[in-house]
């Protein structure tokens, strides 16, 4: 049982940063701030209409990569809610 303010009997634990912050919310506040550093940078692009150049350029020197990492990502997710669906009918 996780021990509460009302469960843990005067037991006084010493709260460490490294017990507080679990690896996954680094992880997910680093990806949220990845995340609005590209929309603050699209936004940018956008406002000095260079937006439609850029994107572009991206597509034609990466193009086999996002086609492969695009492909991955949905057999990935499809075996993935095959197997939630899977799991839901047992």
């Amino acid at each position: 049982m996780a021990e509460t303010r009302l469960t843990n009997n005067g037991k006084k634990y010493s709260k460490s940063f490294s017990r507080e912050v679990t690896f996954l919310r680094l992880l997910r506040f680093g990806f949220l701030l990845s995340l609005s550093l590209i929309v603050v940078y699209i936004y940018y692009l956008h406002l000095i209409g260079n937006l439609q150049q850029t994107l572009l350029d991206i597509w034609t020197t990466h193009q086999k990569v996002i086609i492969s990492l695009s492909i991955l990502i949905t057999y990935s997710t499809i075996i993935f809610q095959l197997g939630v669906w899977r799991g839901r009918k047992r």
